[in-house]
């Protein structure tokens, strides 16, 4: 959960434009608040209980950490741009994207490993022109993501040709069943596990996860020390794009089914949970631990807020102010150094 290896490593290529110490302080600010989301989030269980009378449970632990995981990826490809001192927000589209080739594959007659292989590698490709727009052109992340994003969106609404649904393969089906269990836990859950620690892996001990901090850091400062900085950023993008089709996949099986709007929840709340879970909104510090806390807990808060019969506008009420709130923190850690 920590960023020490990374930071360390972006410190080594030559990246550190600030003095140790203000490094140092800052990177202990936001390892602090990871750590203080995880707290929130085991307090918030039995909190629970002023949501509902059955609360806190069993199957309310299984139902935040199965609904925890398609945040948990989907938030994953949002850090690593957001590390790199980007935002995207061709997140939704790209979620429905994945979820649509796998669909529309599968039921041409295509394996699921071919249908689920064929969509990843779609979101990539279009995660990868992100990236290149970016660092190639210099236009800004924002734009570039949301313009994409728009012309993907009216690209699979032609594809569609009135019929945007997508029926899920029954062996996809299959494994987001609670019933579908390996050593007595849901499948699910394994996945969770699996996201994790993938996702940690790549984040904290891979070259594209040490660049994306460097790039955060200062992009000028990465050239010097001969980073190949559009390479790096399309590396970013790519893997971020085939995070958001691997979400689609994942809600496709989850729902036995998926139409175009599939994506559209998920864009606020995985901004949210990066921030949340400590990642400076202006790139360069955060941990993929700290990520998955705010994913779960944000989750946990959306369950509750269900369960009150509240309605689902909350949640992107919630969403936005914990983006608000996370920035006036960033702002006041920034004065206070």
């Amino acid at each position: 959960m920590s960023t020490g290896t990374a930071d360390r490593s972006t410190a080594t290529l030559g990246t550190e434009p600030e003095s140790g110490t203000s490094r140092r302080e800052r990177n202990q600010w936001w390892r602090n608040q990871a750590v203080l989301v995880w707290m929130l989030l085991l307090i918030s269980f039995p909190l629970s209980r002023l949501a509902s009378e059955s609360f806190p449970s069993t199957s309310l632990v299984v139902n935040v950490l199965i609904l925890g995981l398609f945040l948990a990826v989907v938030a994953f490809g949002q850090g690593l741009v957001i590390l790199t001192g980007g935002i995207d927000l061709s997140v939704a589209s790209q979620v429905a994207l994945g979820a649509y080739i796998t669909g529309a594959l599968s039921a041409g007659g295509f394996p699921v490993v071919v249908a689920i292989l064929a969509a990843l590698l779609a979101c990539a490709v279009v995660g990868a022109a992100n990236g290149l727009m970016v660092s190639r052109l210099g236009f800004p992340a924002f734009i570039v993501t949301l313009a994409v994003g728009t012309i993907l969106a009216s690209v699979l609404l032609g594809m569609a040709r009135g019929a945007p649904a997508q029926r899920s393969p029954d062996v996809l089906a299959t494994l987001f069943r609670q019933e579908t269990t390996f050593l007595a836990v849901p499948v699910a859950i394994w996945m969770f596990v699996a996201v994790a620690l993938v996702g940690l892996l790549i984040q904290h001990r891979t070259t594209l996860g040490v660049r994306a901090y460097a790039l955060g850091n200062s992009v000028p400062a990465a050239r010097n020390a001969r980073v190949d900085v559009q390479r790096a950023t399309v590396g970013v993008y790519s893997v971020a794009g085939a995070a958001y089709g691997l979400a689609g996949v994942m809600l496709l099986g989850y729902a036995s089914g998926a139409d175009l709007n599939v994506g559209e929840p998920w864009l606020l709340p995985s901004i949210a949970a990066v921030v949340v879970g400590g990642a400076a909104i202006r790139g360069g510090t955060g941990s993929y631990g700290g990520t998955l806390a705010g994913a779960l807990l944000l989750t946990l808060l959306g369950i509750d807020i269900s369960a009150t019969g509240l309605p689902e506008g909350y949640k992107q009420i919630l969403y936005g102010a914990v983006i608000v709130l996370a920035l006036i923190g960033a702002r006041f850690a920034t004065r206070r150094r």
